[in-house]
C-alpha cells in the first residue's frame, strides 16, 4: 500500500494555496483533527487529554498533548498561532481534555481551569470562532453531559475566559445549513468549497435542504431518555470539488426505543453524510461504531482511525470498513497506531491486507482543485515532520 516515494524520509513539503490539508496530530492521549482549507482558513477539531492511556506518549512525557498539538499548528498553519475555527464534537476528555490534578491550572482568571486538551492548546493559539455540540442551550435536549461533569465544566471556564478575553466569539451549529463555516481568505476563489453539519446533539439532518430532524424530541420512545455523550457528537461534511471528508466524533449506535429496540442512529448519520473519499472513523473504530448500516452509505476509499488504546483496533469493525460485500472497490484503512498485541492478534484476518501498519501523524491532501488526495504519515516520536510513508494519489470519486 505505501509507496517507495521519493519524498519518503524529506520533511512533509507543507500546505499551499489551493490545496486542502486536513492533519490527524497523534499524541497517543486523545483526538485531534486541524485542518487547512484551500484559502488558507483553519480549523481545529477536538484536542484530548486523557488522565491516562495505554499506548505511549508521543514525542514524549516533557509536554502535555496541548502544547504538543499547539506546536505542530505553529509549523503548519500559514496564520501561525491564528485559527479561524475551534469545535469541539463533544464532552469526553479524549477529545476536550479534562481537570486532572497533575495538569497546571490558570490563576487570576476568576473562575480559573485546568491546562487540558483544547483549554491548553488555547494557551498557546488564538481561536476566531467557536462551536460545540450544544452551545448555547446545555440543558437542551438533555442537560450537557452531565452538567457536574469535570470535562464540561473545564471547558466552559476556558470558552467563558476565550470570550472575555481573546476575542472568541461562539456560535450556534445549524444542522443542515450549508456552509455555516465558511471560506474566509478569499472565498471568492473557491466556490467550490462546502460544508455541512450532518447531526449535533440529538439533531440530524434529512439530507433535504437545510431540513433537520430532532430524533430524541420526535421518535418514539425517546423523548426523555437518557442518551450516551457519544451519540450527541457533531458530525461534518467538508467537500472541495468532487472530494468530500466525513468526520463525526465518536457517533456511534448506543440508541434503543422503548421497548429495547436498537434505533440506528449511525445509519441514519451515514445516509446523509455519504459516500465521501476520506471518512474519520467514528468513535476509533470501536465496536459500538462502524456498523453495517453506516458503512455501506459512506463508502469511502480512506479510513483513518484515531488511536489512544489498544482496543481500538476492532475485528468486526474492520471487517466492515474492508468489506467488498457492503460496497465494491480498493480501500485503505489507516491508524494513527497498531497498539501492541494487535498485529499478532489479526494479521491473520481478511481485512489485514487493508491497513496500513507504520503509524504516526496521518496527512491528508487534497489537490488540483479537489480532483486529488493522497495520504501521508509523518513521523510523531520528534517534531522533525519526516515523511514516512505516502499513499495514493488517488483520484476523487465526484459523489
Amino acid at each position: 500500500m505505501a509507496q517507495n516515494a521519493p519524498e519518503v524520509g524529506t520533511v512533509y513539503p507543507g500546505w499551499r494555496e489551493g490545496e486542502m490539508d486536513i492533519h490527524f496530530i497523534f499524541t497517543g492521549i486523545g483526538e485531534n483533527c486541524f485542518l487547512i482549507f484551500p484559502d488558507g482558513t483553519s480549523m481545529m477539531m477536538d484536542a484530548g487529554d486523557m488522565p491516562s492511556s495505554p499506548v505511549p506518549r508521543l514525542p514524549d512525557t516533557s509536554r502535555r498533548a496541548g502544547e504538543w498539538i499547539a506546536r505542530y499548528v505553529e509549523r503548519v498553519n500559514p496564520a501561525g498561532k491564528h485559527v479561524d475555527y475551534m469545535m469541539l464534537s463533544h464532552y469526553h476528555s479524549d477529545h476536550a481534555g479534562r481537570f486532572m490534578p497533575d495538569a497546571k491550572m490558570t490563576t487570576g482568571r476568576g473562575e480559573d481551569y485546568c491546562l487540558s486538551g483544547l483549554a491548553q492548546v488555547g494557551e498557546f493559539l488564538h481561536f476566531d470562532t467557536g462551536f460545540d455540540r450544544c452551545w448555547p442551550h446545555y440543558e437542551s435536549p438533555i442537560p450537557a453531559w452531565p452538567s457536574e461533569s469535570p470535562t464540561f465544566e473545564n471547558f466552559s471556564k476556558f470558552v467563558q475566559w476565550k470570550q472575555k478575553n481573546d476575542g472568541l466569539k461562539m456560535e450556534e451549529l445549524q444542522v443542515g445549513k450549508l456552509d455555516q463555516i465558511r471560506l474566509r481568505k478569499n472565498p471568492e476563489k473557491y466556490p467550490n468549497f462546502h460544508t455541512r453539519t450532518i447531526c449535533r446533539n440529538g439533531t440530524c439532518w434529512t439530507g433535504k435542504g437545510e431540513e433537520a430532524i430532532h430524533f430524541l424530541e420526535e421518535t418514539p420512545g425517546r423523548k426523555g431518555k437518557s442518551v450516551p455523550e457519544n451519540s450527541l457528537s457533531i458530525a461534518s461534511v467538508f467537500s472541495y470539488g468532487p472530494f468530500r471528508f466525513y468526520t463525526g466524533g465518536d457517533v456511534s449506535d448506543g440508541l434503543y426505543d422503548e421497548e429495547g429496540n436498537r434505533f440506528a442512529y449511525e445509519g441514519m448519520v451515514g445516509k446523509v453524510a455519504g459516500p465521501v473519499d476520506v471518512c474519520k472513523a467514528n468513535h476509533h473504530a470501536y465496536k459500538d461504531a462502524m456498523k453495517e448500516e453506516f458503512v455501506r452509505e459512506i463508502q469511502a476509499r480512506v479510513y483513518v482511525i484515531c488511536v489512544w488504546d489498544i482496543h481500538h483496533i476492532q475485528d468486526n469493525t474492520m471487517t466492515n470498513m474492508a468489506s467488498r460485500t457492503l460496497y465494491p472497490g480498493d480501500r485503505v484503512i489507516c491508524p494513527t497506531l497498531i497498539p501492541d498485541g494487535r498485529k499478532e492478534l489479526y494479521q491473520g484476518k481478511s481485512w489485514w491486507e487493508n491497513v496500513e501498519i507504520c503509524g504516526g501523524h496521518v496527512v491528508v491532501k487534497v489537490l488540483n482543485g479537489g480532483t486529488d488526495y493522497k495520504v501521508y504519515y509523518l513521523t510523531a516520536n520528534d517534531e522533525s515532520m519526516t515523511i514516512k510513508a505516502v499513499l495514493g494519489p488517488w483520484k476523487s470519486r465526484g459523489t
